[in-house]
């Protein structure tokens, strides 16, 4: 669980939202919460919460090292931009979205 935290807040900071381990404690927390039926409670600042905190950052961190510390993705949105100026599809709304949808797929695999 604590891996899975880890990953979270490594994810947010790659990317251009990123959030404190506090609002992905809050998230998991209120996940389980709900999965087990129990009633929503905000999560408290004791002891308990700073070891999980610290656990979070350290499983970012070694998961970082097992990346290799390599955490760069290349977006192909903006290639996709750029053709269609070129080619002068701009105003071709069909095809603009069918190729934003290829260069969403396209990032679930690694041919980028």
């Amino acid at each position: 669980e604590h891996h899975a935290m880890g990953c979270v807040c490594l994810a947010s900071k790659i990317e251009e939202a990123p959030r404190r381990p506090r609002d992905v404690i809050n998230v998991f927390t209120h996940i389980k919460q709900v999965r087990n039926g129990r009633p929503i409670k905000p999560v408290i600042l004791d002891p308990d919460y700073i070891r999980l905190k610290n656990d979070i950052i350290k499983a970012e961190r070694r998961v970082l090292k097992e990346l290799g510390f390599c955490v760069h993705m290349k977006h192909p949105h903006k290639l996709i931009v750029m053709y269609l100026q070129v080619l002068s599809y701009e105003d071709n709304h069909k095809f603009i979205q069918m190729s934003w949808n290829f260069m969403n797929d396209s990032l679930r695999t690694d041919c980028f």
